[in-house]
């Protein structure tokens, strides 16, 4: 009894659309940029502040060329003397 309680249970918060799910259907998560969303070019790149930095390189972390060039452009602003940027 206790197991199809708990069975009874799971199915209603299934079809409720608890538990990560919606309707018992899994829903897909995009990682990365969109699309639509062009990656921007290694001049860019190293023009960019820390945040801006940051950003692309989360945005666009399936880019190798990108994120590449994010990580470049972060170390090197971290091995600036007196870099204050946060």
């Amino acid at each position: 009894r206790a197991d199809n309680s708990q069975l009874q249970s799971r199915v209603a918060a299934l079809e409720a659309g608890e538990g990560g799910e919606e309707g018992g259907r899994r829903v897909r998560q995009r990682v990365g940029a969109a699309p639509h969303d062009a990656p921007p070019s290694d001049a860019e790149v190293l023009e960019m502040d820390v945040e801006a930095a940051a950003a692309v390189l989360r945005a666009h972390v399936s880019v190798s060329r990108v994120a590449a060039a994010a990580c470049k452009r972060l170390a090197n602003l971290c091995m600036e003397d007196q870099n204050e940027q946060l």
